[in-house]
């Protein structure tokens, strides 16, 4: 088989494998519950900073839908990544995965596959969100900023990070219970590392020698740095700051990094599965 059929013949078995997981995320009801909560959230945020807005009198911020835009983003992402999480080590662990391989799916078409079906939906979610962002505007009496498309531009970029980091996570791991655990703690770690920093941040120790919370300070601080540059949540929280201070230099950079870790966790899912196998 030459090198051009056989390219042809995976493309044709990512795009089968993609319609597959497709089609079950769209017409599954958990993604609608969870679109509903993050929207919910989001309406909540942006009522709480309209009250505040209306009872101290002042004008609507340029970047009110930053914050809720972030979270309801961020909810999504991880759904979507831990549902390719829970979807790869489940058919590995059920024996799925290697009845397929046994047609003509192979690492690459079975890689891809997966990973473009929850793209493809965290695309059309965006979609939503953006419409029912405009009603909100609309009902609230606030215009959308253009720093908001710009946000949308740089959430696809992050979003798609995070979702090939579920799908290595997934690809590389013995069980879905293995995996569930590696992902969520991954996940739950880097938020909680983020949120513990900004809080200590704002805490001011009381003595620079043998001060617990200014040593806390400085660990968190040494692991923020490294989180700046892996962590596609800094990612998204980083860019759109600077786009928001009109450094789009940085902001560029950031959908540059985005992109360069999302291939790199993409080629290493399919090297990972190919040296993992199929078979529990």
């Amino acid at each position: 088989m030459s090198d051009t059929s056989k390219i042809y013949k995976q493309i044709q078995t990512a795009i089968t494998i993609h319609r597959r997981d497709f089609r079950i995320a769209v017409f599954g009801p958990i993604i609608y519950i969870m679109s509903t909560i993050s929207i919910t959230i989001g309406i909540v945020i942006i009522r709480n900073y309209l009250s505040y807005i209306e009872s101290n009198g002042l004008y609507p911020m340029p970047d009110l839908f930053s914050f809720p835009y972030r979270w309801v983003i961020i909810l999504t992402g991880v759904y979507l990544a831990f549902s390719a999480v829970v979807a790869i080590a489940r058919e590995r662990e059920s024996g799925a995965m290697e009845l397929l391989f046994y047609g003509p799916v192979d690492n690459v078409s079975y890689v891809i596959g997966k990973y473009s079906a929850q793209l493809t939906v965290y695309c059309l979610l965006i979609i939503l969100y953006l419409v029912c962002f405009f009603i909100i505007s609309n009902i609230a009496g606030v215009q959308i900023p253009a720093s908001f498309f710009m946000m949308m531009l740089l959430s696809l970029f992050t979003g798609a990070y995070l979702i090939s980091v579920g799908v290595f996570v997934s690809t590389i791991s013995k069980s879905v219970r293995s995996a569930t655990l590696v992902f969520l703690t991954l996940i739950a770690s880097t938020l909680l590392i983020q949120a513990s920093q900004a809080w200590l941040s704002n805490v001011a120790p009381e003595s620079d020698y043998y001060n617990p919370v200014l040593l806390l300070q400085q660990l968190l601080g040494w692991v923020q740095v490294v989180l700046t540059w892996l962590s596609p949540f800094s990612y998204l929280n980083y860019g759109v700051n600077e786009m928001l201070r009109g450094n789009m230099i940085a902001f560029l950079r950031v959908l540059g990094l985005s992109f360069v870790f999302c291939m790199t966790f993409i080629v290493s899912s399919i090297i990972g599965l190919k040296i993992r196998g199929v078979r529990q």
